[in-house]
């Protein structure tokens, strides 16, 4: 707290009236009670006659107030909690090392057709030499570390795109990383052993969205055949035994939800205990099958997580300065035509575009366009969860849910303090 100018923060007087922190969140066990601040990352401890002083605002237990002042829990009236957080991002946003991330859609064509993929309608197409010469000579005359996402529709239906293009970063010298979003029933062995090491591939991420049937179903692939569902698992196997770790998205609904649950059960059970398969839920919106409850998302998260637990540091890191792709500046989504978007949702429909690829000489003075960003929500800026989650998916602020926009980070820590709690049982 003591970071904050004399104007965020004042030393406690007994003559400043005190309200609660907005981003605490309090749970219970028994006769004993733990306040969380998701701002400043503070927990206490208190038992239920110093809860009940805490909550009324009451206190008998004067030495009490020092830690619930000094770690965040009570601040002044006259503090504006959500102007502190914009303060704390000000600061931190200018301090903490930022690597230029791109997002390479090097085709929106795929071979599957996810009955709820954002990109359906678009116009299927590739990216041209032309555009990827292009981002190689601007990368290479801009400064910061370089992050490649390889993205689609399917990467793997370009591989000798993307091969260009790291032996073209490669000859030059300059250090990247790369990760690939894949359905995974392109892979094969020896792309992973012969072509992933080229690609310095760090990380990938595939989709499950159920077991075989339930999978087939919605993948909804061109060439489809039973054994995709047996293929994509043994080519998660093959990540992990090079050592590629490898997240496993579920995109969760109402048709779904258990299946979901299913395939991560059996995912546990076939990589048991690896560090290099990670599983998590993520919620689909804006459709009439979204999960619409607060309650159902946190059950079902939670039936996930208690297999796949997230990190612990969650709890200790700092709030989120940039929620998402649209909010960071150096985060960069190139479209199949050079088209530069702030949002990789917005491949192929490029409502997002403030440049292009052929007109920029370095991405280093690329801005977003001030008034491209949507201003966080009410509803989020009061929100316990709020500095975990920075303000969630702001293009789904018009969705009929309210929960649509809501990151996972929202989610996790629900899950983390709970099991907390547990612990105290």
């Amino acid at each position: 707290l003591m970071s904050f100018s004399d104007e965020q923060f004042r030393c406690l007087n007994v003559d400043i009236s005190m309200k609660h922190s907005q981003y605490t969140i309090s749970k219970s066990s028994g006769r004993t009670y733990v306040l969380y601040n998701t701002l400043f990352n503070s927990m206490l401890t208190l038992s239920d006659t110093e809860f009940a002083q805490y909550e009324a605002l009451e206190f008998t237990d004067l030495e009490l107030l020092e830690p619930l002042v000094n770690n965040g829990f009570l601040i002044p009236d006259y503090v504006d909690e959500y102007k502190r957080y914009n303060y704390y991002k000000s600061v931190l946003s200018d301090q903490l090392p930022m690597s230029m991330h791109y997002t390479l859609t090097v085709t929106s064509r795929c071979n599957a057709r996810c009955i709820y993929c954002y990109e359906a309608g678009i116009e299927p197409s590739d990216m041209s030499l032309d555009v990827a010469k292009s981002f190689v000579k601007t990368a290479l005359h801009s400064d910061g570390d370089i992050e490649i996402t390889w993205f689609g529709g399917e990467p793997l239906l370009k591989p000798d795109l993307i091969s260009y293009i790291s032996r073209e970063l490669k000859k030059s010298q300059r250090e990247f990383n790369a990760g690939i979003i894949t359905n995974g029933s392109l892979l094969t062995k020896e792309m992973i052993e012969n072509q992933f090491p080229l690609w310095n591939i760090k990380w990938v991420q595939i989709t499950l969205d159920g077991m075989a049937k339930e999978y087939l179903k919605r993948k909804r692939y061109y060439n489809s055949s039973e054994d995709i569902f047996n293929r994509v698992i043994e080519n998660i196997g093959y990540l992990k035994s090079n050592q590629i770790p490898v997240s496993i998205r579920l995109n969760i609904d109402t048709d779904n939800q258990d299946e979901c649950i299913k395939v991560a059960h059996y995912l546990k059970d076939k990589f048991r205990e690896s560090d290099y398969v990670m599983v998590y839920p993520s919620f689909l919106y804006g459709s009439d099958r979204s999960l619409q409850e607060e309650h159902e998302r946190i059950d079902c998260a939670s039936n996930v997580y208690a297999l796949f637990p997230p990190e612990l540091d969650l709890l200790t890191c700092t709030a989120k300065v940039h929620p998402c792709f649209i909010t960071q500046r150096h985060s960069i989504v190139i479209d199949t035509d050079g088209s530069i978007l702030a949002c990789d949702g917005d491949v192929g429909r490029q409502h997002t575009k403030y440049a292009d690829i052929f007109a920029v000489s370095n991405f280093d003075t690329l801005e977003k366009p001030f008034g491209m960003l949507p201003k966080v929500r009410r509803l989020c800026e009061t929100c316990p969860y709020f500095p975990k989650c920075g303000g969630g998916c702001v293009n789904s602020y018009g969705n009929s849910c309210q929960y649509d926009a809501c990151f996972m980070e929202r989610y996790k820590t629900e899950f983390l303090l709970n099991r907390l709690m547990q612990s105290l049982k």
